[in-house]
């Protein structure tokens, strides 16, 4: 694997299958040259719709497993930008660009600002039941998605062979296309954000049905 993503995060990575392909293509991410998609579910409505995050990460001043906004020499450059795609009753769909590639870097940026990533407990976010969802399972109190709803939606980068760029998607996992479907049909609100490259149909969440 070149690459890695946060545990229990789902979506799209790259793989080699030589060691000269995997050195280009890490050399890709290490220069920030790549383009890095992901789609998550966040608690509450981002204001502005669509905005830079320029904000230093470095580890928790007390709990190892956990990273923080961070100034001074134990912070280090981290800057996402968010694009809003839909709008709920609480809740939001949000395209985010990674800039930079800090560990938990998306999942710290949304929770430091007040919207936190849902089902992620690690940062504040609330996993959401069926009932909360208004879903009819029988099962009320049944967890819809029990990890954080992020997804690494899009990855573009140059091929290490052609040397032209490629893009990779990959569709939502059920529990995630659940969740959105089940909030759509209490109300929605689409929201056309600048600069917002992910395709909702090939990633499974077709507003058609």
């Amino acid at each position: 694997m070149v690459h890695r993503l946060d545990r229990w995060t789902t979506g799209v990575m790259v793989a080699a299958k030589t060691d000269t392909a995997h050195w280009r293509i890490a050399k890709q991410f290490e220069n920030r040259t790549t383009e890095k998609r992901y789609l998550a579910l966040v608690h509450g409505t981002p204001e502005p719709v669509t905005d830079l995050i320029d904000l230093p990460l470095g580890k928790h001043a007390t709990i190892r497993e956990l990273y923080a906004v961070r100034w001074g020499d134990e912070g280090k450059e981290s800057r996402t930008i968010y694009r809003t795609i839909e709008r709920y009753d609480g809740y939001s769909l949000v395209e985010l660009e990674l800039l930079t590639g800090r560990t938990h870097q998306i999942r710290v940026h949304m929770s430091h600002l007040g919207w936190p990533i849902v089902g992620d407990d690690m940062y504040d976010g609330k996993r959401l039941t069926a009932a909360e969802l208004g879903i009819d399972v029988g099962d009320t109190k049944r967890i819809v998605m029990d990890r954080q709803a992020l997804h690494a939606a899009m990855l573009r980068f140059e091929h290490p062979s052609s040397r032209e760029k490629v893009t990779y998607t990959g569709a939502v996992p059920a529990d995630f296309r659940e969740i959105i479907f089940a909030l759509r049909a209490k109300g929605y609100e689409a929201v056309d954000a600048v600069g917002s490259t992910l395709s909702l149909e090939k990633l499974g969440l077709s507003r058609l049905g």
